[in-house]
């Protein structure tokens, strides 16, 4: 956990959140371009080499099952990090991940997609159980969980998705798309909404191959 920790610690000191944020606001669309402007300053190496399996976190689903984050492993997931009252780039995050279970469709019975919530205070089991609703999401394939707040920078530290907190209530996020293996190891990541899915879908199947 230490070094879970430390990560964590590194990256939060090295964000530019002037130059970095995508911010989610009910009156703000996200910028009309293939990436964020997150994409070149994404953490990669150690961040993405760990297995995020090894942060003993404990979750709790739409349906208001608690869980720790090691009881997904064993199955590849598409996941991402966004919050259930987002209204802009979360949306388009959600919709793209849609689009890899459309193309992969018949061909991903070991694939689960899980969104992990960025606002654990706001996205009460309720509040997901109703996001998955609005959005035609199939709760036997997918999981939207929450941690603590604590659970969410450590989770955020491995993955490489930088976030702050704004003063409106909104959050300022990455926009990443991740392919974790079953071992909890992330295997792809898509910077970016608007991108071609074609090598995240390719990962994915790598992956499950």
């Amino acid at each position: 956990m230490n070094t879970i920790r430390a990560v964590r610690h590194v990256l939060a000191a090295t964000a530019v959140w002037a130059l970095a944020a995508v911010a989610c606001t009910r009156d703000e669309a996200p910028p009309a371009t293939d990436a964020a402007p997150y994409d070149e300053a994404a953490p990669v190496g150690a961040a993405s080499e760990a297995s995020i399996f090894a942060l003993d976190l404990g979750l709790v689903d739409q349906d208001g099952d608690r869980l720790t984050l090691a009881d997904l492993n064993g199955r590849v997931m598409v996941a991402a990090m966004v919050y259930t009252s987002c209204t802009s780039v979360c949306l388009r995050v959600t919709e793209e991940m849609k689009k890899i279970e459309q193309q992969l469709a018949g061909a991903d019975r070991d694939v689960r997609y899980v969104l992990f919530s960025l606002d654990p205070g706001r996205d009460t089991p309720a509040a997901m159980r109703q996001f998955a609703r609005a959005h035609h999401l199939d709760t036997s394939r997918w999981r939207l969980v929450a941690a603590s707040e604590d659970g969410v920078r450590d989770l955020a530290a491995v993955l490489g998705v930088k976030y702050q907190q704004e003063r409106n209530g909104e959050i300022a996020h990455s926009a990443m798309v991740f392919v974790i293996g079953g071992d909890g190891v992330v295997r792809h990541r898509q910077v970016g909404v608007g991108q071609n899915p074609s090598e995240l879908v390719a990962a994915v199947r790598k992956a499950t191959g």
